[in-house]
């Protein structure tokens, strides 16, 4: 009976440090992946993408838009602080392992204004973009800082991390409602019912 006992266990711990392993290869790969975002390097950043994706919007075209997207001369973006705030367990679906991830992180950005804008026009132009970052964002995620002029948004995101042998080599598609017929050509029905 203890030999039983103890390979229980020992399967037990076994199966539980497998599960910490895997996590924290997707923590590890994630982080790298975001931070690569953060660092504005766009182009390093696709070997995190999942491959498939690229078959619907190309590497070139997804590089493209966020250069311009974070290159904007009226726009100032940054990303700080990710923080993954939860890592669901796997789940092997067909031939990929699928683990729901949701982090978070801080987007400040600043609206630059046209030359010569005038005080209410300026004004104006706050309280529009507040409200539409606070019916995007939620009210309570949407500060806007008088003193520097960004608006701090505060956001969280489901990613999908994917892999073929549920270990290493994790790939992220980043969850959005509106994108829910892209989401449908990459991931298994099960998973996008649950959208």
């Amino acid at each position: 009976m203890k030999k039983v006992l103890f390979a229980i266990l020992i399967f037990s711990v076994g199966v539980t440090g497998y599960t910490q392993d895997y996590k924290k290869e997707i923590e590890k790969e994630f982080l790298e992946y975001v931070n690569l975002l953060i660092d504005m390097e766009f182009e390093k950043s696709m070997n995190y993408i999942l491959p498939d994706f690229f078959e619907i919007i190309p590497k070139s075209q997804m590089i493209t838009l966020m250069e311009q997207s974070f290159n904007n001369p009226s726009i100032e973006i940054e990303l700080t602080n990710p923080i993954i705030n939860k890592i669901n367990d796997s789940q092997k679906i067909e031939e990929k392992f699928y683990s729901l991830l949701t982090y978070s992180n801080q987007m400040n950005m600043k609206i630059l204004g046209e030359e010569g804008e005038s005080e209410v026009d300026k004004r104006d132009r706050i309280n529009l973009t507040k409200a539409s970052f606070e019916n995007s964002f939620g009210k309570e995620n949407v500060i806007y800082n008088e003193e520097t002029e960004f608006f701090e948004i505060q956001t969280e995101k489901n990613v999908y991390a994917i892999s073929f042998d549920g270990s290493t080599d994790w790939k992220f598609l980043t969850v959005e409602k509106n994108q829910k017929a892209i989401l449908e050509k990459l991931l298994p029905k099960k998973l996008t019912e649950e959208l």
